[in-house]
């Protein structure tokens, strides 16, 4: 299995670090195209996924549906409590509670083909991926709109571009 996470995380990042260091800059038009090309190929991936378990999804499907879903919120609604709970600040709550709620769907996903299980062990994540990411963006939304209290969204903004430093 960690040769298997090896080549599907680790080489792909190499070979993206690699790519964006001798490309970056000189074709304008990968920046507007390969988004879409991801957003492509995780959409090919999750229909077959999908068509693979069909059988499979037509019996457990309404149920995988509300398991990834309470999955999923609960990592939300823990990793914001506990994290209050330890008294760090609305702020840092926040950000963990994203982080422990999205989880690498396309990591299970590719998991799930190596071991030659994509019909059933792959189903979860290709429902838990488009969960994630609606429930997450719709809860970052929310958020968005709520600055905590004693935070002044300008002082906030300015510290967090000091802090970024510039490219050379």
């Amino acid at each position: 299995m960690l040769t298997d996470i090896i080549k599907i995380v680790i080489l792909p990042i190499i070979a993206g670090l690699l790519f964006h260091y001798l490309v970056r800059g000189r074709f304008k038009w990968l920046d507007k195209v390969l988004p879409l090309v991801s957003m492509g190929g995780i959409t090919l991936i999750i229909i077959v996924i999908t068509a693979a378990g069909r059988e499979s999804l037509l019996k457990v499907g309404a149920l995988l549906v509300v398991a990834t879903l309470m999955h999923n919120l609960i990592g939300f609604f823990l990793g914001y409590w506990v994290s209050r709970l330890l008294r760090f600040s609305e702020r840092d709550s926040r950000t963990i509670s994203l982080e422990v709620g999205m989880q690498n769907a396309g990591l299970a996903s590719g998991l799930a083909l190596t071991m030659g299980k994509l019909a059933t062990v792959g189903l979860a994540p290709a429902v838990f991926g488009p969960v994630m990411n609606m429930t997450g963006s719709s809860l970052a939304s929310w958020w968005h709109n709520r600055i905590p209290d004693g935070e002044d969204i300008e002082a906030t903004a300015k510290s967090d571009a000091a802090s970024v430093k510039p490219e050379i």
